[in-house]
């Protein structure tokens, strides 16, 4: 197993660039490598995983160091994390138009100065690690594409161990990502920035009622919930293809502080379950074909993430109800609710 992580945290520019620079985003990036050298899901290297400021001074000094920890994915089971904090841009006027990171030599209104998210693209998906997640914490994540190839079902041939997965600080058409230390945070990530204190708040205390390790879809659901009990914070997105909510990432360290809940019983608890573990459960929700069709249309009326989630369910749902009468009961439910009964 060679799993490897680059965290990449860029605040510091020429006082001539332009760029306003913030002591959140570097404070943010050594936090992140001291829970990966925390959690013993990853190995040593973690601990040098946060790129020093000389090499994230430029393009160049960044795209070795990502190229370099790309090629540690030796297989499957592997896993490659990049994490970026800094400013984004994104520019209509260049090819295909591109979000673009900041690196300390960047210009505020020089696209050529800054990093094309394309370059960062092509060297994660280079690796040979199963799983590759890209997290962003900056402005314009929100118009980052999905890291693996184009599918019509992003996430339909999801497994625990192979696939992507892009996690931002911002969703929607939420460009501007907060940089100003959020308060309500404990000591020290009270002087990171607030998607990225809230995600390692996470990470620290871990998830009591979630059984396993952190998953994706955990992940993602606790720093949710952390920022909304905050209530002044932009929800996150995640975009997974050919991965499954259910991949892991992090240690829970929470983990055995209760015992697992019951199965869920309402919809809500089945979106949230979902959620968290991905399209894993389905058995057990599809043996109340009623109650998954209104699960999937509490689905489709949700975030990206949770459309993707309905259409994953969708796909698997004739698999899994073989008596036709089940079947009936399950699209007769979401029938209902596309007439406008429910």
């Amino acid at each position: 197993m060679a799993s490897r992580a680059l965290v990449i945290g860029v605040g510091t520019y020429d006082d001539d660039s332009g760029i306003h620079g913030y002591p959140t985003i570097e404070a943010s990036a050594l936090a992140y490598g001291a829970a990966l050298s925390r959690d013993p899901r990853w190995d040593a290297s973690a601990r040098a995983a946060v790129l020093e400021p000389h090499r994230t001074r430029t393009a160049d000094g960044v795209m070795r160091a990502l190229h370099e920890a790309a090629a540690a994915g030796e297989g499957p089971r592997d896993t490659l994390l990049v994490v970026y904090v800094g400013h984004g841009a994104y520019w209509q006027d260049v090819p295909g138009g591109q979000v673009h990171f900041a690196v300390g030599s960047s210009r505020l209104n020089e696209p050529w100065t800054w990093l094309s998210a394309w370059y960062v693209y092509r060297a994660i998906r280079k690796s040979k690690a199963g799983l590759k997640v890209l997290i962003t914490d900056c402005c314009y994540s929100n118009m980052l594409p999905h890291l693996g190839p184009d599918s019509a079902l992003p996430g339909a041939l999801g497994t625990r161990y192979q696939g992507t997965c892009v996690l931002t600080a911002v969703g929607g058409n939420v460009h501007n990502a907060w940089a100003d230390a959020c308060t309500n945070l404990p000591e020290p990530l009270d002087t990171c920035t607030p998607f990225s204190g809230h995600l390692l708040n996470v990470l620290g205390e871990g998830m009591p009622d979630h059984p396993d390790d952190l998953t994706l879809g955990a992940l993602r659901a606790g720093i949710d919930e952390s920022m909304q009990e905050c209530g002044v914070h932009h929800a996150p997105r995640m975009l997974l293809n050919d991965a499954s909510e259910a991949a892991t990432l992090f240690t829970n360290h929470a983990k055995g502080r209760r015992p697992r809940p019951r199965t869920p019983e309402s919809v809500d608890q089945w979106v949230r379950e979902l959620h968290l573990n991905g399209d894993r459960i389905l058995p057990s929700l599809m043996s109340h074909p009623e109650l998954a069709g209104r699960v999937v249309v509490q689905l489709k009326k949700g975030d990206e993430q949770s459309r993707a989630l309905a259409r994953r369910v969708d796909t698997k749902a004739g698999g899994l109800l073989t008596n036709p009468t089940d079947f009936v009961a399950y699209w007769g439910e979401i029938e209902r609710a596309m007439l406008g009964g429910g």
